[in-house]
């Protein structure tokens, strides 16, 4: 297997929020590939990343946590490009899964191409506050554009804060 090294620092950044983090024997189970995220409520709420920039629409529904990534650029879009994510609570804690459609840049026979990876990843949220919310993941320090596997994990923290003040407070 021929590994590839990212060829772009926004690639790895991309991986720093989707990539989940494994909690002490307690992995939740990926949701099937036909489910879909459902229609986020009205109380949904935009946070952004301090991390990556990327804003997210969050809202709990049916004791499950859901977050989809909602500022793709308009070439990501018609690329098919997604975040989802839905976690269930353990304990104080979220756990789940983030769906994601991604592009990495790579070069193949002295050529730049993208390819469009699938993965499904873990993510943990800690419990969430009004004015910001933290978990952990798992950033891809080394990834294999062309078969879409991390090769090199490197767990790590972020934290969402709410894109308008007028955003805390909600229905969370």
């Amino acid at each position: 297997m021929v590994t590839r090294r990212l060829l772009s620092r926004g690639f790895a950044i991309l991986f720093l929020l989707v990539l989940g983090a494994r909690t002490q024997g307690q992995q939740p189970r990926a949701p099937s590939k036909d489910r879909q995220i459902p229609a986020p409520p009205a109380f949904a709420r935009i946070w952004k990343s301090q991390t990556t920039g990327k804003e997210y629409r969050v809202w709990v529904e049916n004791e499950r946590l859901h977050a989809e990534w909602v500022n793709i650029s308009p070439e990501s879009v018609q690329g098919g490009a997604f975040i989802r994510i839905e976690c269930r609570r353990v304990g104080n804690r979220w756990l789940g899964t983030a769906q994601n459609r991604l592009p990495c840049e790579t070069t193949e026979k002295g050529k730049r191409i993208t390819n469009w990876c699938r993965l499904v990843t873990r993510i943990e949220f800690d419990p969430l506050e009004a004015s910001r919310i933290t978990g952990h993941t798992e950033w891809a320090r080394r990834f294999d554009c062309a078969n879409c596997k991390i090769l090199e994990p490197v767990w790590t923290g972020f934290v969402w804060v709410p894109k308008e003040p007028s955003a805390v407070g909600g229905k969370q």
